[in-house]
């Protein structure tokens, strides 16, 4: 088990620096326009599976800590910060990438600038911690 743990921490960490690097990348190669971004429509998929991955481990852990008391309100309060912080990008990537692949593709380009820039930052931070807690 802690092979297949570990797995999905690597994994995490090469989505998290996968969607930084292309992050800021993309001016660089994409021409503009209606152009459509095909790095972004196959990573899409990487990342949907990825921030699931993420809510998952973020709320073993939140249940984790939630009856450790007081002496634990430190751990507490990063793994709930961290859970309810990756729910919100789940939130906001599921809704965007649903209204691209639509017929109408009305999918706002400021809500992608958010998720992809709190996605590595999340999906980074919970693929070391589960990296760590394999280890235990």
């Amino acid at each position: 088990m802690p092979i297949l743990i570990r797995a999905v921490a690597v994994y995490l960490v090469l989505l998290a620096v996968a969607v930084a690097v292309n992050f800021i990348a993309t001016p660089l190669y994409h021409p503009g326009g209606d152009e459509p971004f095909r790095v972004w429509e196959v990573l899409n998929y990487f990342m949907a599976v990825g921030i699931v991955l993420t809510v998952a481990a973020g709320y073993v852990e939140k249940r984790s800590v939630s009856g450790e008391g007081t002496e634990y309100l430190r751990r507490y309060i990063r793994a709930n910060t961290v859970f309810y912080a990756s729910v919100a990008v789940l939130l906001l990537f599921f809704w965007n990438w649903f209204s691209n692949l639509s017929a109408d593709n009305v999918a706002d380009g400021q809500v992608w600038t958010v998720v992809d820039t709190l996605m590595p930052i999340v999906v980074g931070i919970t693929g070391c911690r589960v990296w760590r807690c394999a280890g235990r």
